[in-house]
């Protein structure tokens, strides 16, 4: 028996965390990379989310949320909190989970967090 892959959605894909967790994601041997999410005045919007490692991973970095989440189960974020907040919506609606590394949020942006944990 096979054990599943899980379908992730890294946020920030083009910078040096988003970087660290496109490998991760890689390597991990029971997770493949289903999208990658950046702002869209990223100079790397269309490349490939593994061509800064020289690994090309076959998913693009998109700025469209929905394009980004299209058949993610899981959304790793380690943004900053307004991208985090904006990304969390989405995922509620589409069903998506999050795991948050992000830092900085006050108390009403983790209150808001909190609830959308109860849905997702």
């Amino acid at each position: 028996m096979s054990n599943p892959m899980y379908r992730v959605c890294v946020a920030g894909a083009s910078g040096r965390m988003g970087q660290m967790l496109v490998d991760a994601v890689r390597h991990s041997g029971d997770c493949v990379l289903s999208g990658a999410l950046d702002i869209a005045a990223s100079p790397a919007i269309g490349q490939d989310a593994g061509a800064p490692s020289g690994q090309p991973t076959g998913v693009a970095i998109t700025a469209d949320l929905a394009t980004g989440l299209a058949g993610s189960q899981f959304l790793i974020d380690f943004t900053r909190p307004e991208g985090t907040l904006a990304h969390l919506q989405e995922c509620v609606k589409h069903g998506v989970n999050v795991v948050i590394g992000t830092t900085g949020f006050t108390e009403a942006q983790k209150a808001e967090i909190a609830e959308a944990a109860k849905r997702i």
